[in-house]
């Protein structure tokens, strides 16, 4: 062995165990803690497990029905099996730990599923959320199995609410589900019916809903409404039923008198078979006048021809100095009985005319209600059809006086052109005359006027004259029972009193010796054949005679008198004509020969009438045509302000798409504006059309160019187009050049120089036309052109309050160091010319511009503005 200096020795090694966990078991002991947890929450969740037994299986789902309580769920479905003897199924279910105290012996289970029928809609959650099992917890030990129901308990709710009970002696039409109505508004429904205990009558279990049970005191009152009622009478028949769903399912009303006080639930009522049994109804009185004719045993009172209650006795007051009536109203009408409702007494009338209640003259007058505002009330005041009358707002009432009554009566018809207006009130002496007060309906009472005749209007009337034998014959009704009728003229003040003439003859005798006459003056450009006292007519009639003539500036000027009571006839389309002599017709129909009445022809005359569409006066004074014919073809006459006359000339024709609608007929300078005074006449059947303030007219010449022609008609002579305007009357239009535009909104654009643009330069964008140029005129110092253009009405949205417009017409050369750059629009916009606009596309948009914004048009457009591809909404 070598023990020398450089031979070590080894050290020895001290080797220890280690006796602690190793950290690689912390996983498996958190696995393990983890799972005996889930394992507790498991047991811990699932409850109790139950059985229940079902006829079928229909509608249950294992793993998605669920158990409910009030809405809440309790449980699940687990599975569903078919039991043993095969008669059954079966379901097994968790009931959640917080719900097994429910489950005892008497607890009852039945699936709910959605169910449609005429009453009403129920299961509607069951529809969003599927079918499900609900029950209602019972009585008695616990267990887990349970016998499901075929459907909700009879004796359950179908909500909250008051419930109550109702006696009655048969159930009849009622059923569950059968409506519970108040003034015919469902306020809850019947849930379940029984015998009582002496088996002898039925207990009609109701619910109500909560928001009505404050409707339901100790004194209302349960009737049936189920089926339908038929009444056969003087009216015809009356066939009621409350509902559909009340005729077929049955249903139950009830009201409640005022001052009743709330109940306990399951409170017992009586429910009665009908309205009229139940004894029911708002206690009101009334005050009839004398002989009104109205039964004591049950005379109705009506309210839109139905009968909403009736009078059960009448009897004298404490002071025996007024008829009081006693009577019940519906319960559900009591909304009606108020301060300003009124009491209508219904007479039977007879006439030729008709009979209205004619069942009065068997069975007595019957009230109607006539509703109005006011407070509630309960004592009314019985009134007729004169009271009634009198009672309206813009009633007319005064007075008629004669010396005789002529056998009229209260209730004798006031007509006016053979309708009815008004009634005389009552007849009585007035001193030595006879007082007859008359009442006019309100929507007649402008007919009623401070120089109105009345006359007594029945008999047969004859007139001897010179024209003849003029018999006049009224209807039948009028020659068995006069009546009284009137003119109306004179201002609209009704007097207090008028006279009341025997005759129509001597109220117009009087109504003559009344009246004067009204001075019209004409113009003519001859003095016609007439002379003074030459009878003036209307349609043949003569209403007045030419009063006096004279030259004048422009002509000669003739005054005519018109008789007062014709004055009505001079209107603002009144137009007068010659009327003497023969007036001749030749065409090619043949020759038309039409004399003027012998007056006439002695002494000339003048006629007028109304024709609509005719120029017919200038300031005040009217123009007298030659002939009627003249009258009826002149139409209006118009100005129109022309730049110039190049295209224009008497007869130039004025048309609408085509169709001449009137002509040129003068045409003179105005040296002071430098432009062109042109008259043209509409004719008469579309003067009143075209005639408005914003109709246009241009004169349309042929426009040709690259891209086509335009009304190559009018080549050899223009015409004037126009298109009728919506505003107001006017006769005075300026003539354009150009058609107008759908115009939505107008641009104003500002250049140096006007360039190639004119009136129809087009407005492009994208090259698209959406406008065109209508006026071009240097600005007011001279400074600019001014361009005017209007943008058709589905473009407007396009111009904002930045986009920028430049012109391209023509073709622009740009010459440099590099070369020549040529730039020009389309071929069209070469020949006519044209204006480009384009809006930036930055966002948000600038808004819409508004009409009549100024604008500067470029010469040139910059080279961004044609990349801009901006989208612009409509709207």
């Amino acid at each position: 062995m070598n023990n020398g200096p450089n031979n070590q020795q080894p050290k020895p090694v001290n080797v220890k165990r280690d006796r602690g966990i190793s950290p690689l078991w912390i996983l498996p002991m958190l696995a393990l803690v983890l799972a005996g947890w889930l394992v507790f929450k498991a047991v811990n969740e699932a409850g109790e497990r139950i059985k229940i037994h079902f006829n079928d299986a229909a509608g249950l789902v294992a793993g998605r029905t669920t158990i409910r309580y009030q809405g809440l769920e309790v449980g699940i479905v687990r599975d569903v099996n078919l039991s043993n003897d095969l008669k059954s199924i079966y379901v097994e279910a968790d009931i959640y730990p917080e719900a097994v105290q429910i489950l005892r012996s008497g607890t009852r289970f039945w699936l709910v599923k959605p169910k449609a029928s005429i009453t009403g809609i129920s299961g509607l959650d069951a529809l969003v959320s599927g079918n499900y099992i609900a029950l209602q917890p019972g009585e008695g030990k616990f267990t887990n199995e349970f016998d499901a129901l075929d459907s909700q308990p009879a004796d359950t709710p179908v909500g909250e609410g008051l419930k109550i009970q109702l006696r009655a002696p048969n159930l009849g039409s009622i059923n569950i589900g059968s409506q519970v109505l108040y003034k015919k508004i469902p306020v809850g429904e019947v849930y379940n019916h029984s015998l009582d205990q002496d088996n002898k009558q039925v207990i009609i279990d109701v619910l109500i809903k909560p928001q009505y049970a404050d409707l339901v005191t100790n004194k209302s009152r349960f009737w049936n409404v189920s089926g339908m009622s038929a009444n056969i009478g003087f009216n015809g028949v009356d066939v009621q039923f409350e509902s559909l769903s009340a005729m077929i399912s049955g249903a139950i009303a009830f009201d409640s008198p005022d001052k009743g006080l709330p109940i306990e639930p399951d409170h017992l009522f009586r429910l009665y078979p009908d309205l009229n049994t139940a004894g029911r109804g708002i206690a009101i009185t009334i005050d009839l006048p004398e002989n009104s004719n109205i039964s004591a045993s049950g005379a109705p009172i009506v309210y839109r021809s139905l009968q909403i209650g009736q009078i059960s006795d009448i009897r004298l007051d404490k002071e025996r100095g007024t008829i009081v009536a006693h009577a019940a109203i519906e319960p559900m009408m009591s909304d009606l009985l108020t301060t300003g409702s009124k009491m209508l007494l219904e007479e039977a009338e007879l006439s030729l005319n008709g009979v209205k209640n004619i069942g009065n003259l068997l069975r007595g007058n019957f009230l109607t209600l006539i509703p109005g505002p006011g407070e509630t009330s309960r004592q009314f005041i019985a009134i007729n059809q004169d009271e009634l009358q009198e009672q309206q707002p813009g009633v007319a009432s005064f007075a008629l006086y004669a010396d005789d009554s002529y056998g009229i009566k209260r209730g004798t018809k006031l007509k006016h052109r053979g309708l009815e207006v008004g009634r005389v009130k009552s007849v009585k002496l007035d001193g030595n005359t006879v007082r007859f007060d008359v009442i006019v309906r309100p929507e007649y009472t402008k007919l009623i006027r401070s120089g109105s005749r009345f006359y007594l209007d029945g008999g047969i009337e004859a007139n001897l004259s010179s024209k003849g034998l003029d018999l006049s014959v009224p209807p039948a009704d009028q020659l068995i029972s006069q009546s009284i009728s009137f003119t109306s003229s004179g201002s609209s003040k009704v007097l207090d009193q008028y006279p009341l003439y025997k005759s129509r003859q001597l109220a117009t005798l009087a109504a003559e010796q009344a009246h004067g006459f009204t001075t019209v003056e004409l113009f003519a450009d001859e003095l016609p054949p007439v002379d003074k006292g030459s009878p003036v007519l209307y349609r043949n009639m003569a209403v007045g005679e030419v009063h006096s003539y004279a030259l004048s500036r422009d002509g000669v000027s003739i005054k005519i008198k018109i008789d007062n009571k014709y004055r009505h006839l001079i209107t603002a389309d009144t137009v007068f004509w010659n009327r003497s002599g023969v007036e001749i017709q030749a065409g090619l129909d043949g020759v038309h020969v039409k004399a003027d009445p012998i007056s006439t022809l002695i002494k000339g005359g003048i006629a007028f009438d109304e024709i609509q569409g005719v120029t017919n006066r200038l300031g005040n004074r009217y123009k007298l045509y030659d002939s009627y014919l003249e009258a009826k073809n002149f139409g209006l006459v118009v100005t129109m302000i022309a730049e110039d006359a190049k295209t224009i000339k008497v007869t130039t024709p004025i048309r609408y798409q085509g169709v001449s609608v009137g002509k040129v007929i003068e045409t003179e300078p105005d040296f002071n504006t430098g432009k062109v005074i042109v008259k043209a006449r509409l004719y008469p059947k579309y003067a009143e059309i075209l005639a408005k303030t914003d109709s246009h007219f241009w004169i349309v010449t042929p426009q040709i160019s690259i891209t086509g022609a335009k009304d190559l008609d009018t080549l050899l002579s223009s015409y004037i187009a126009v298109t009728p305007g919506k505003g107001t009357y006017s006769q005075n239009f300026t003539l354009g050049s150009t058609r107008q535009v759908n115009s939505g909104l107008t641009v104003i654009l500002e250049s140096e120089k006007r360039n190639s643009v004119t009136e129809g330069t087009p407005l492009l964008y994208r090259d698209i036309q959406v406008g065109e140029v209508v006026k071009v005129s240097l600005g007011e110092l001279a400074d600019r052109v001014i361009i005017e253009a209007q943008v058709e009405k589905n473009f407007s949205h396009l111009v904002r309050k930045d986009s920028v417009f430049w012109n391209v017409s023509g073709i622009d050369v740009t010459i440099g160091l590099t070369g020549a750059s040529v730039q020009s629009g389309t071929v069209d916009s070469l020949i006519r010319g044209g204006i480009a606009f384009a809006t930036p596309e930055a966002q948000p948009l600038a808004p819409v511009a508004k009409s009549d914004s100024r604008f500067l048009l470029h010469d040139t457009a910059k080279p961004e503005w044609k990349n801009w591809r901006t989208a612009i909404p409509r709207h």
